[in-house]
This record gives structure tokens, sequence and C-alpha cells, in this order.
């Protein structure tokens, strides 16, 4: 019953927010929060930190008590330096509602850095009116369907990965995670094993995102002779994947480059796919799921080694649902409790905490001047610690997601993104951790091994767990 008034409160809540005053163009904000126009001209203020450096530490460690404690001292806008490239950060709700529209906030600028390391003009498409055209060629093929059809090839690849497991066999689970997380989506969306060694992905993955949350000077970043050499391998490779996909239609069915080639480009790459534009497309598969993925499906085995009553329950309801499974193998839509535990395990730990926009004209946030240009953070696990809608929101309860009162609880977390840009493996990506993690529970005893049993949280920007240690115990 608290938790079904809890709910009520929210959904309440959500649509008195939608009635706004017609002047502000942001249903989901809040009256007069934003303004389009420079205002008073009064900037959020700076915090207090190191000059130039700023609190790189905190920003790059365990990113989400920071920004909360700094939201609780500054209100919901605030700035500060990261290696002399100052930062806006916006938070709350408010914050949020500005993800939903292309009026005031850009991605493509934050796409600099891999367009000029892949040299691809698809890169420049996620703004302007033709984005949500390219959005609908992945969202059109990367849904349920497409893990329901390709689910027995899934869960061949997490098994051929675990194949050695042993008793007395160590792992680190966001590596081993990483690993078969790259696999499946070069597997799935590229048609390939992935060709590349975690290592060399690595460098790429941390080098782009370095440069482009301004940790390292763009010049210096590009400039690395390892990561010239693994970025060049990189884009030939995915030149000669196009050039497969475009040379064997049957091929091509089976990958997602294969479903851009079905529609026609739109002016904004002369009407016309380009292989050298094309080749982002399987780069972008491995960039997009390196981190978050592979981070969710970590956090979610430690938190269920960390709590055995509810590995307990997963393993109870794989075995129910086992039975009564066709061909197809276990439906992870079906699978609540683990769905339960993806949601919990990634509220307190969002792979991705933060989005990196950047403001194209003045506007008012909160009665604060934004000016045009400004690199905006938006913090969307604002939410995540809200004690209003997460009671004791430190402790792991996945309780808060089970049960048909929780649907607007589900919605305050955001894993994948928010708004027009939202993640669009926002999906897959989900059912792909899930799938992962059921399968290493549900056909391995597994512990946290004494010493390194509790993560190291870090941010390089995406949250991962750091110094974990899991050992196979037995057999399923």
């Amino acid at each position: 019953m608290e938790r079904k008034m809890q709910a009520e409160k929210v959904a309440m809540s959500t649509a008195e927010s939608g009635l706004s005053e017609p002047k502000c163009p942001f249903s989901d904000a809040s009256p007069g929060s934003i303004k389009v126009g420079s205002g008073s001209g009064k900037r959020p203020p700076r915090i207090k930190c190191l000059p130039f450096v700023g609190p790189i530490k905190p920003f790059t460690g365990d990113v989400m008590p920071f920004l909360n404690e700094t939201r609780k001292a500054y209100g919901e806008a605030f700035r500060f330096p990261i290696m002399g490239n100052e930062l806006t950060i916006l938070c709350g709700d408010d914050a949020l509602a500005l993800l939903e529209h292309d009026e005031l906030l850009s991605t493509t600028r934050s796409m600099e850095v891999l367009a000029r390391a892949v040299k691809s003009k698809l890169t420049y498409t996620f703004d302007g009116p033709n984005h949500k055209y390219y959005r609908k060629i992945h969202s059109g093929w990367l849904n349920r369907q497409l893990e329901k059809e390709r689910r027995n090839e899934i869960v061949t690849t997490v098994g051929e990965h675990t194949a050695n497991w042993k008793p007395g066999h160590v792992f680190d689970p966001l590596k081993e995670a990483q690993s078969q997380t790259v696999d499946v989506l070069s597997r799935i969306l590229n048609g390939e094993p992935f060709p590349f060694t975690s290592k060399e992905l690595s460098t790429v993955v941390h080098t782009l995102i370095f440069a482009t949350y301004g940790h390292v000077p763009l010049w210096l970043a590009l400039n690395n002779p390892v990561y010239k050499k693994t970025q060049k391998k990189m884009n030939e490779n995915s030149l000669k994947l196009v050039r497969r996909v475009r040379q064997d239609p049957e091929f091509a069915e089976r990958t997602l480059i294969g479903q851009y080639l079905k529609v026609e480009p739109k002016e904004d790459l002369d009407g016309v796919w380009r292989d050298d534009d094309l080749k982002i497309v399987p780069i972008a598969a491995y960039l997009a799921g390196y981190d978050t993925v592979a981070s969710a499906a970590a956090f979610m085995l430690y938190q269920l080694l960390a709590h055995p009553e509810w590995l307990q329950k997963v393993r109870a309801e794989y075995d129910e649902l086992t039975r009564e499974a066709d061909s197809a193998g276990v439906d992870p839509m079906k699978q609540k409790v683990l769905r339960a535990i993806f949601m919990e395990a990634t509220r307190i730990n969002p792979p991705g905490a933060l989005v990196i926009r950047y403001a194209t004209k003045d506007f008012q946030f909160k009665g604060y001047t934004i000016r045009k240009g400004d690199e905006v953070i938006v913090q969307i696990s604002s939410n995540h610690m809200n004690e209003a809608l997460f009671p004791n929101p430190e402790k792991f309860d996945p309780t808060r997601f089970l049960g048909d009162d929780a649907t607007q609880l589900k919605r305050k977390v955001l894993t994948f993104g928010s708004g027009a840009h939202r993640c669009t493996g926002a999906m897959v990506g989900p059912l792909f951790s899930q799938e992962m993690v059921s399968y290493w529970v549900n056909h391995f005893d597994l512990e946290l091994v004494p010493g390194n049993d509790k993560p190291r949280i870090v941010a390089v920007p995406f949250t991962q767990p750091m110094d974990l240690k899991v050992r196979v115990t037995g057999r399923r």
C-alpha cells in the first residue's frame, strides 16, 4: 500500500508538472523555469575548487555523491573547470525537460572528436531536421524482436566465453562483461565476431571520451601514436565490413549497416551512402556498449553476490521459466526479479550519470543565464537518490521495481539517457546485460573474493566498478 501511494504521488507530480504556462515551450518543466534569452545575465555559481584543474578527483571518481552534495550546496545549476575547460552542470526535472527538445541544447559539437577520428559525416546528423529520420533506422531494428530472433546466438556467444570457467577460476566482472558485450554486439549488429582485442578497443574508447570531456587536449589525444595506430586499424576493418555488406544482400539483412542501406540518405549526406560515412556504424556499436552495457552487468553481478537472498530469487525464477520456455529459451522480459535487480543496481550506480550538450543560444535556467556555446552537462541521474521517490536511497532494495505500482518509478531511472537523443540501444542494452548476468549466475556458483569484494567506483566518464574479483566455485 505504501509503495502504491508513493507511485501515485509520483504520477500526480508528473501530471501537475505538465500543466505549464503557454509561454514555456518545455511541457515537462515547471512554469517559468526555462526561458529563451539572456535575461538578467546572472550566471550559475562557480563552486569552490582548484583553479584550472577543478574538482578532477571526485568528477572522475564516484561522481554521483559529488554531484548530489554539490547540488545541495549550490542548487540545480552550477559551474566548475576541468583542466581549464569550464562546465555548466544542470540537475533536476527541469534539466531533464531540456533534453526532450533540440531548441536549446545541441549534441553535434560533442561528436566533433568522433567525427575527426573516424572522418564520417554521419556523426554530424545527431541534430537538425533529419536526426529523427536516422534514429528510426536504429530504433526500428534494435528492439525486442531482434533480441528474440537472435537470443540463441547471444546465449551461445556468452557460453563460448565462459566455457573454460572451472572451480577456482577468478575474473574481473567488468573486464569480462566488456569482452562479452562487444562480442555479442559485434555478432548481432555487425555479423562477425569482435575483430579486435579488448585492450585495442579500450585505447580508442577512452581516448575519444577523455578528449570529448576535456580531460585531455584534443590535439594531444588524437596524436597519441598507440591510439592513431589502433584507430586506423579499426577504420580499415569497418570499411571492409561496409563493402562486404554491399556485396552480400543476405549478410546485409543481419547487420545494422544493411538497415541503413534500405533507406535513402538525406541531403545532409548529399543523398549518397558513402563507405566513409557508413564506417561509423559498426564502430559506434562497440563504443556504445563497451562501457554502458558492460558496467550495468558488472554492477548487477556485484549486487547479486553481495545480496544472496536476491540471487536465490533470481535462480528460482529462472528455473520456473526454464520449464515453460520454448526453443528460443528464457525470455529476459519475463525475468521480473532480474529486471528489478537491473533497475536497482543501475539506480544506485548508473553507468551513464551524465550527458554532454552545448547551448545553441542564450537561455535562462532557474533564473540563471546559460550562454550560447556553453558546454552543458545534464545530470540524468538527478532523481536516482531522491528520498521522496526512493526512501532510504542508499539501500539496495529491488522491491521498489516489483509490481504494477512501480511503473512511474521505473521512468525516473534513466540508465541509457533521456530525451530526443536517448541512446538508440536503450531497448536492447538492458536485455543484453540481463542475459549475460542470467547466464553467469544460473550456470555457475560464484562468490566475491575477500579483499576484492567491494568496488572502487570511477567515472571515465561512465560509472564503472573497479578492483572487483569474482571466483567460480562450481557449475550448476
